[in-house]
């Protein structure tokens, strides 16, 4: 179990870095000329998700998988961003994600 003061300290890191994301989107964009490319990547990656979700699911879990030092999910993480990126898919990025974890883990 993760000691009570780290997890609030991970909790605090956390919500300043969603703020800072966010507020400086907000802050920049007036001044800012954001290309077309960027705009679409943003779009499917909510700015939220990415420090609040992904980053202690993958880099703070113990895995089980010797091969990878029990780092299987930054491993899918990888893939799956991998294939986020050429798909554009927001559904089939998740779909292979939860199935290539499973995989990994299970067989």
């Amino acid at each position: 179990m993760i000691p009570l003061g780290y997890y609030w300290l991970n909790v605090a890191l956390l919500a300043v870095g969603t703020i800072s994301i966010r507020g400086s989107i907000i802050a920049l964009s007036a001044r800012t000329k954001i290309s077309e490319r960027v705009k679409q990547i943003f779009t499917f990656i909510p700015a939220a998700i990415l420090p609040a979700f992904i980053a202690p699911a993958v880099f703070y879990h113990q895995g089980q998988v010797e091969m990878v030092m029990g780092k299987e999910r930054v491993v899918v993480l990888v893939l799956a961003s991998v294939l986020c990126w050429f798909t554009r898919s927001t559904l089939a990025t998740v779909g292979f994600g939860l199935a290539a974890l499973y995989l990994f883990t299970n067989l």
